[in-house]
This record gives structure tokens, sequence and C-alpha cells, in this order.
């Protein structure tokens, strides 16, 4: 591994903003944090640094691998076209909302997370907050992923389905796991064994890879979804929990068809509905 961070920049559509703090603050992504002004996380075995001011335009990173990592920030797609497209298909309140969403919540933008990684953190979610699940992200990180060097600091990959199973319930039960042991083995199992595939489920409809991931002990719409949404790019899927059915309520008379940017649409409202003052 490289012991040197690298600068990289990723040019975005013209009209589009890039919000760090934004995009790392609303609950998508577990293993970045925040410190003197700049954001660091690991992602695919490598460290990634931003600095967090807002950019326009473009991604400024610092990485440890020369591989590079800028399919993470998800470039290919304009966020600014993406949103015009889902307010314009509502009006009355539900336009109102999904206005005032984009406003404040501009800037983020769907992370593309490693499959495996995201289904595993999600997994953990369950009944969980966010700096518990942030916390037992990290140690089993640090317990069964493979050490890496940057900048004389170690740090740890996110373990694979094998290292997992290795463990077992006892190691994977000091994490302080609970319950979501046996659903992080049974997951793990099944994607050694073939029948939970990446590549099959890129291929599936929606609904086919969300019913495929929900044959996971444990996996139910919600984190299927999130599996989706972050770890494959599926962005017409959107994770509805007790949190966002209040919010369609508050804003919609029926539960909205957000269409085929529909990820994008919910994490706005998500983000706007945390910090709604």
């Amino acid at each position: 591994m490289n012991n040197t961070m690298l600068t990289r920049k990723i040019l975005l559509p013209t009209s589009d903003l890039f919000s760090p703090v934004k995009t790392f603050d609303c609950g998508q992504c577990f293993r970045f944090d925040e410190k003197d002004g700049v954001i660091e996380g690991v992602v695919r075995g490598a460290l990634i640094r931003i600095n967090t001011a807002d950019s326009v335009g473009e991604i400024e990173y610092d990485t440890s691998t020369k591989e590079g990592l800028d399919l993470f920030f998800d470039p290919e797609h304009s966020y600014s076209d993406m949103s015009d497209t889902f307010v314009s298909a509502f009006s009355g309140k539900g336009r109102t909302a999904l206005e005032n969403a984009v406003e404040r919540g501009f800037g983020i933008r769907i992370l593309r997370q490693d499959f495996w990684e995201a289904l595993i953190s999600f997994i953990i979610s369950q009944n969980n907050n966010i700096p518990r699940i942030k916390k037992n992200v990290q140690t089993v990180s640090e317990r069964f992923g493979e050490p890496f060097v940057a900048e004389g600091v170690t740090y740890y990959s996110f373990p694979t389905p094998e290292a997992l199973i290795d463990a077992g319930e006892t190691g994977l039960g000091e994490c302080k796991l609970g319950f979501r042991v046996k659903y992080i083995l049974d997951a793990a199992r099944r994607v050694v064994s073939g029948e939970i595939c990446e590549e099959e489920l890129v291929s599936l409809d929606t609904l086919s890879a969300s019913e495929k991931l929900q044959a996971i002990h444990g996996v139910g719409p919600k984190v299927a979804a999130c599996a989706l949404l972050y770890g494959l790019g599926r962005l017409e899927t959107v994770p509805v929990d007790v949190w966002m059915k209040k919010v369609f309520s508050k804003y919609f008379d029926t539960t909205p068809d957000l269409g085929i940017w529909g990820g994008v649409a919910q994490q706005y409202l998500f983000y706007n509905e945390r910090y709604l003052v």
C-alpha cells in the first residue's frame, strides 16, 4: 500500500454542488469522521480525506491508493437535473416539501459504497443509532479487517465475508452486535456460497433484487433497499422506515412514487426533516 497521499480531482456537471458535510452526515455511510476541517475515512481498503468546504462543479480529495476512487462519489450523475425531475413531478404541499428539501440538502451525493460493506453496515444499523453503528463497524473492521498503513498510521479495510465466517458467533459477539450476529453470519455464508451475488443483483429488476436480499435472515425491505441504493447505486430505490413513513404522511396524501431518482429524493427529505427547525 502506498504510504503517500495523492490528490485527485473529479469534474462534475457545472451546476452540481458537492457538500462533504451534508453527504457524510445523512446516515448513508458509517466510516467517516470530521476533525479540524477534514473528513476522513476508509473506502475499499484505502484512506480518503476531503476538505469540509463545499465545492461547485468538482470534487477534490486525497487518497492513499494510486488507482483512485472517483466512482465512490457518483460523478456521472447530475444531481441538479435529478432534483428538477422529481420536484416537477409533484404539485401542492408535496412539491413544496421537495423544493424545501432540495434547497436544504443540495450538495448531498449518494455514495457508491462497496456492496458487501453496505449490506453488513445496514444490518448492523437495525434498531441502532448512528454513533453506535459507527462504533460497531469500526470495531468489526479493526478486529477482522486487513490492516494497511497510510502516512505512518494503521487503518483497516472492511472484513471479507470469509473473515467474518471465521470469526464466528463468538468473535462477532465480542463486538457487541447482539442479535445482529446471526444475521451477519447468514449474509456472509450466502455471499460465499454464491447465493447472494453482486453481479446477479445488478442484472435483476429492483423488486427481484430486493426479494433476493430479503432471503437473508434479518434483512427486511428497508435494509435491502439501503444495500441496493448505497451499495449498488440503484438510485430508484427508496428505503422506508418508520421515520420516512411519518415524513411521507406529513407532506403527501399517499405514499409517493418518487420516480427513477427516488433514492435521491428520499435522502433530501430525510436530511431536511432531520434538521428542520
